[in-house]
């Protein structure tokens, strides 16, 4: 268990732990590498890793999977569903298992120049996956149960937050969740097991901060982003939070950040300075990759 970075046996659904034990196999026998992601990846990081509650749960699965075709997506989808234990649905990439919905999108070498994918037969719809081979290549492993082993992928803070930046600006203005997770990232990353770093290695960013223990976490957050990214899915991280601060007459991902909250107006400036935070810790170690 050297390499298992958290043992969660017990902290699992079975219904959760019985999907996923069935796509590990299906997916070992096919030789897919695969990883969660999307909000099942933030609630287990978040919950079941740290012990710290998310502003909302799913029961919903998210997967990415590296494949060099779209035929070995459809080989992993149809081994799931010669199970019988998985239904298909309307939507080409997600699945049912039993009550839980689970959505597979592949990345890696199947992606085009531009790292997109566009989903047949059509091909007509394109989906940015910059980010996932770094969020894979820097993943950690947990165990979901000891009954038998089943072990499983997750990705870092950092590259579930790179995955959450593309993902909002992909698809804006229809993933405000994906901001609002952003921000959950970026206001508990000291708590999710990066306290002590501040009072050691990165001492500089308390006394550059003030002191303020939040603030140089969100620092050290954009820090530990930049350092797994590739100089590509760097620059379009910089270029989104460039267009997202400054002066402007908007601010999307801030709005979106803390739309439907009631203190809004108080709340604006600040969330601004923490991303602005966060692009500086980027821009910081991104000069000297």
């Amino acid at each position: 268990m050297s390499n298992i970075l958290f043992n969660l046996s017990g902290k699992i659904d079975p219904q959760t732990v019985e999907a996923l034990d069935i796509v590990k196999r299906a997916a070992d026998t096919l030789s897919i590498p695969f990883f969660m992601v999307g909000a099942s990846a933030r609630d287990f990081i978040f919950k079941h890793c740290y012990g710290i509650e998310p502003p909302r749960m799913t029961r919903d699965i998210d997967l990415g999977i590296e494949v060099a075709s779209w035929e070995e997506f459809k080989q992993l989808k149809e081994s799931l569903m010669s199970t019988g234990k998985f239904s298909s649905t309307m939507e080409r990439q997600r699945l049912r298992f039993d009550s839980v919905f689970i959505d597979i999108v592949p990345f890696g070498s199947i992606t085009d120049k531009n790292r997109r994918i566009s989903w047949p037969p059509e091909h007509e719809i394109f989906m940015s996956m910059a980010g996932f081979k770094e969020a894979y290549e820097y993943s950690v492993t947990v165990r979901l149960s000891s009954a038998p082993d089943l072990d499983i992928k997750l990705p870092t803070l950092p590259g579930l937050a790179i995955m959450k930046i593309i993902s909002w600006k992909e698809k804006y203005p229809e993933r405000k969740k994906d901001a609002e997770d952003l921000l959950f990232i970026m206001q508990k990353y000291e708590e999710a097991g990066n306290s002590d770093r501040l009072y050691d290695k990165e001492q500089n960013l308390l006394q550059e901060e003030k002191f303020d223990t939040k603030h140089a976490s969100i620092r050290l957050l954009g820090r530990d982003m930049a350092r797994i990214a590739d100089p590509d899915t760097l620059d379009t991280v910089i270029t989104i939070l460039d267009g997202e601060t400054g002066e402007q007459s908007q601010y999307r991902l801030v709005t979106d950040m803390i739309m439907g909250t009631l203190t809004f107006d108080d709340r604006f400036d600040e969330i601004l300075f923490q991303v602005e935070r966060l692009e500086k810790g980027i821009e910081e170690a991104g000069k000297n990759k």
